[in-house]
């Protein structure tokens, strides 16, 4: 029989059998389901911190120094994968990556100092340029689907997560000084001053999928518990050591919230846009300082805060 002629009369026997009631045969599904993702996008972030006057935070201001970072915009790129094991002990377990880094095209920096409590009294300011600073982040976790019904599932999610900002200050401007009003104005020095931070930790969230064969989108709410970290170099203080002049350390928590749309334009490739926010924040911590002199002095860290919000939008390849 001719190859035409076997084609044709295989369909014809399909067709009979189940005319005549017999059912086909169910196709093997895969062993698992891999999605890989890229993207490009934007974040928007603010980071402050403030310290008191004595480790204890008790006498002197309680807020003697301050920095806030604000308006940060950071042109981010973003990579993922997720691995679906559809087979044996694993089964409905799913493994994802996450990855983002990024650098900043604007954003300014507030160095401000008080004599009385609860900034009160302010005797110091300074205003900077946080351009050029940079952030980076990997999570890696996992989580188990339970599917609702053809279109709805739920996932139980829980990862580790890394998140650093290399934050810079360039560009200084004395706008406030009490003590030496000749001070106004641009910095007599070049400032390129650096503050370095690390949140590490875990966090526990759920996911939320509504999927049709074009369109899929998801919603992730996420508690994080962090620990921070941050070494600061500021040059301009002759006082302080280089490269290491001061160290923050304290533990935190925050919340975060994923949303995402995927349209399917074939069975491997889809469009995605994501929309994404964090808050995160710190109790109280340590603050070390470095002299030039080999001596160490600190104070209480009152706490430090990041919020960011970002979208990205990419492509999604499904193996």
């Amino acid at each position: 029989m001719k190859p035409f002629s076997r084609l044709f009369f295989q369909h014809f026997l399909t067709a009979s059998l189940l005319s005549a009631g017999a059912t086909a045969p169910a196709l093997a599904q895969a062993p698992f389901d891999l999605k890989i993702h890229s993207g490009m996008g934007n974040e928007t972030g603010n980071l402050q911190w403030s310290i008191a006057d004595d480790p204890t935070g008790a006498s002197g201001p309680n807020v003697l120094s301050e920095l806030t970072y604000r308006d940060l915009q950071f042109s981010v790129f973003h990579a993922s994968g997720e691995l679906a094991i559809n087979r044996g002990a694993l089964r409905n377990t799913v493994l994802f990556l996450d990855y983002q880094t990024g650098n900043a095209t604007g954003g300014e920096v507030q160095d401000s100092d008080y004599n009385g409590n609860n900034r009160t009294q302010e005797y110091s300011r300074s205003l900077s340029s946080a351009e050029e600073s940079s952030l980076d982040g990997f999570t890696a976790g996992m989580g188990y689907r339970f599917r609702i019904n053809q279109h709805n599932a739920l996932t139980p999610m829980a990862a580790f997560t890394r998140q650093s900002q290399d934050l810079v200050m360039t560009q200084g401007q004395q706008v406030v000084d009490m003590y030496n009003p000749n001070n106004l104005g641009k910095f007599r020095g070049t400032l390129n001053s650096t503050y370095l931070t690390e949140w590490s930790g875990a966090w526990a969230g759920m996911r939320w999928n509504l999927e049709t064969r074009a369109h899929t989108f998801a919603l992730t709410l996420k508690n994080f518990w962090m620990d921070y970290h941050a070494e600061a170099d500021w040059n301009l203080r002759n006082d302080f050591a280089h490269p290491k002049s001061f160290e923050h350390w304290a533990t935190g928590d925050g919340t975060g919230v994923d949303l995402s749309y995927q349209y399917r334009i074939s069975n491997n490739f889809s469009l995605r846009a994501a929309w994404y926010q964090q808050n995160w924040e710190t109790g109280t911590g340590q603050d070390t300082v470095y002299f030039a002199n080999g001596t160490t002095g600190g104070s209480q860290l009152n706490e430090v805060s990041w919020e960011s919000t970002g979208f990205s939008m990419g492509i999604q390849l499904e193996i």
